[in-house]
Formats: structure tokens, sequence, C-alpha cells
């Protein structure tokens, strides 16, 4: 007998499809690289010191600077507000929200010294805490009700930069100011006692058993790090790479898959390589010590079965790294622009499209901030759609790794890229575009040894 489906059945059954295919959608928000700056106005630096966090906002809105920032310069809380206004308008709801760290801005104690006339520690320290206490209750003034996961940077710390003391002060402070955020609307409740030892820990979703979320304190790992405040002794780089392996075999074993985040990425410091000085090798600026970065690759790839995706920050700049397991791509890093402006980039977020049922990123848009420093011109305005521009299907190891063959060998594409780079700003456009094989070089060799190899070996480098 020959079956005939009715039209109004086959309209539901769409009906029905649509509706699940978007259940399944969902968005979060990503940003990073805040490095607040509470002394942009030098003459509330006294104000600020005696007065609770909880008054900051109203001393800041009283200051006579109207500028949204500038140019090599740290997030003044005009832009802070802004960027933090234009979020909530944009994306009002995100079912969480990641920030891959550096809050505090640089040169932080230096600059504490300087415009409050004392080097008391306890004084500097109640300033930091303060400082991290206001970038905090600001971001849940816009957010309330949301999940929020935040990562450590390098300039977050008492001790001073690079220099993040583990089991310290500040991680025990931090850890009880940010228990709230990572417990809205799921059970995180182990993370003030896991956190607070280093910086790491892993933390749950809402609504979702079999997917984790491994937050990294990537500092210990820094080729800047030292450990001047706590025991120098003491190695909490090989101590973390040892937690992350038992972690991630337990998720293995027990069947989830994760997502890690963290602020400074392994591989090679791009704009550090290209300013450095001395011979094609000598130039070359790891991120890490080649021993933890050697270290994490390899878990990474043995482990790449349950990563599903990485986020880094730190570089203030739009980008990726490509994990490679002989040849084959099996992991990337989602590398987030900053709202600081301090690198000459344009402020910036994104937002990101992920599937609810296995966490795989499908897409991001990315916004920026466009001609901040004319205050009575600047606005927020989207800048590129991941799928459209780069004409991927979703953001994979994969797709990834076509997007890097592309920008090798289409100048189109490679354009298209340095453009989003720099989050917009077409300054240094020239210059970037001229140096885009530094960039090439250190999306898929993340080794001293394999970048070397990929832009010495031909004297690129030295004819720059």
């Amino acid at each position: 007998m020959k079956k005939i489906f009715h039209p109004v059945f086959i309209l539901f059954f769409y009906c029905c499809t649509v509706i699940a295919q978007q259940t399944n959608e969902g968005k979060f928000l990503n940003f990073s690289d805040i490095h607040f700056d509470p002394f942009y106005d030098t003459t509330l630096v006294e104000k600020l010191i005696s007065s609770d966090y909880e008054e900051w906002e109203t001393i800041f809105s009283g200051s006579a600077y109207t500028s949204l920032g500038m140019y090599r310069k740290d997030s003044d809380f005009n832009l802070f507000r802004s960027v933090m206004m234009e979020m909530k308008q944009r994306i009002p709801a995100p079912d969480f929200i990641i920030i891959t760290g550096d809050f505090m801005s640089h040169n932080f104690n230096e600059n504490y010294k300087e415009y409050s006339g004392t080097d008391h520690t306890d004084s500097l320290n109640m300033f930091i805490k303060k400082t991290m206490q206001f970038v905090t209750s600001y971001i849940v003034k816009y957010y309330p009700g949301t999940l929020i996961f935040p990562m450590v940077g390098n300039d977050d710390a008492y001790c001073g930069n690079y220099m993040i003391e583990p089991d310290g002060g500040f991680l025990k402070m931090l850890s009880e100011e940010w228990e709230p955020l990572v417990n809205r609307n799921t059970d995180n409740s182990s993370f003030r006692k896991d956190f607070s030892k280093g910086g790491y820990c892993l933390l749950n979703f809402p609504e979702k058993n079999d997917f984790k979320m491994i937050i990294l304190n990537t500092v210990f790992f820094a080729t800047n790090y030292q450990n001047l405040c706590g025991d120098t002794l003491q190695d909490p780089g090989e101590e973390e790479l040892r937690w992350l392996r038992n972690t991630l075999k337990q998720c293995r074993d027990s069947g989830n898959k994760v997502w890690l985040s963290y602020h400074i990425p392994p591989g090679i410091d791009i704009f550090g390589t290209i300013n450095g000085k001395g011979s094609c090798e000598d130039k070359i600026f790891p991120t890490w010590k080649e021993k933890y970065n050697t270290e994490f690759l390899n878990i990474m790839r043995e482990y790449s079965g349950i990563i599903n995706s990485g986020f880094a920050g730190h570089f203030h700049r739009d980008d990726f790294r490509v994990i490679y397991d002989n040849g084959k791509p099996v992991s990337y890093i989602h590398i987030t622009p900053s709202v600081s402006p301090i690198y000459g980039n344009n402020p910036s977020y994104q937002i990101i499209d992920y599937d609810k049922s296995n966490f795989e990123l499908k897409n991001y848009q990315t916004y920026y901030l466009k001609d901040f420093t004319k205050p009575d011109s600047a606005y927020w305005t989207f800048e590129y759609d991941f799928k459209n521009s780069y004409e991927q299907n979703s953001i994979s190891p994969e797709s990834y790794d076509k997007i890097s063959k592309l920008i090798f060998a289409d100048s189109t594409s490679r354009k298209k890229y340095i453009g989003y780079y720099r989050s917009g700003d077409m300054e240094t456009f020239s210059k970037d575009y001229d140096n885009w094989y530094y960039n090439w070089c250190g999306f898929g060799h993340l080794t001293t040894e394999e970048y070397a190899e990929c832009m010495c070996k031909d004297g690129l480098m030295n004819k720059k």
C-alpha cells in the first residue's frame, strides 16, 4: 500500500524540528583584559583610598574626564562603563560569561606608590582588594543573575606583575569575592577551597552533568613568572599540570567532556618576537617556560577527545592557535581580544554561539568601539561574524586549520585576518600585514623549536 503523508503532518514535523534545533542553540558572552585603571584621574586617588569600594562608582562619575580612554592607555571608568552598558544592551541574558583574566591595570603597584605617596604593603594590598571588589561588583551590577567564569591574569596579584603567590592572600581574597559568581544556577560550592590554592579548579555548568569547565592559572607557566612573594623552592606550575592531567583522566573515566579557560596561551608571543633583538632564533619569545609548554601540549593531545574548546586572552588581539598531533589538528585555542586599548587595538568583546547539547562552538560575533578617542562620535558597532567571514560551518580544530591554510595561500583571507587582528584599528594595518608570516608561524608551531623551523629556515625573519 502506498503511504500518503498529509501536508499538516509534514508541517507539524518541520515545526517540531525547528523548535528542537532552536532549543539547543545557546549564547554566551566572552571578554578579556579589562585592565581597569583606578589612577586615570590622579586627583581622585586620595578619595578612593579613604573610601569603601561601594562608593567608587560615585567618585569616578564625578571626574572631569569625559573621554572613553586613549590608545596606549588602560581602561578608565568611562570605558569600563561603556563596555558594560553595551554588552548588557546587546546580550541582556547570556547563558554564562567567560572572562579570561587581567582585571587590573599595568604597573599597578608602581602607580599606587607614585600617586598615593606610600609604599606600605598593607595599604597597597587593601587598595588592590578594593579594586578587584569594585570591578567584580560592577560586572555583577549589569549581570546580577548570570553564571560567570573568571580567571586570573598576570597583572592580577598583590605581589606584582607575573608574581601571583600560590596559596597566598590574593587568591584567598579572590576565591571569596568570586565564589558567588560561579554558583549561579549551579553547584560549584568547592570553588573557594579549590581556587584559593592555585587559581585553578574544575567547575560545573547548569543542568549539564556530563560537561565541565576547567579554569587554569597559566601565569604559573609563564616565561616571566617569579614566585618572589612565596616559597621560591616551590614549583606551582608542575603541581598544576599534575592536577590537570589527573582531572582530565577523571573526566574521561566519568564520560565527561570539558572546556579549558585561562589567561596566557601556550606557544609564541608574536608581538614580543617581532620586536625582539638579535638573530632569528634569539628573537623568539615563548609565552611559557619550555618544560610546561611541552607537557601541556602533550596533555592536550592525549585528552583531545574530551576537550571541546580552549579560551585564552593576554595578547589583546583577536587570534587563535591550533594544536596538532602528527599533522592532524586535534585541539584549538580561541584567543579573545581585549577591552583595554593599551596596545593600539580598539576595545572589543565577543558573543559566542554554541550547541547546548554537546557544547560545540558554532559561531561568534565581534563588536568593537569605533572612534573611542572622540567622545562625541564614539560608538559600538558590529565588526564581523566568524561563519560568514571565514566561510566555515563551525568552530573546530579543522576549521581553524583551514583558515590557517587560507591565510597562507590567499591575500584576501590574509587581509581579512589582519584587519580583525586589532579589532578594527587600521592605523598600523600595513605594518601588521607586512609581518603576517610571524603570525602564521604562530598558529600551529607552538614550541620554540617548531617556530624557529617555520620562521627562520628561509631567513624570512631576518629580512623584516
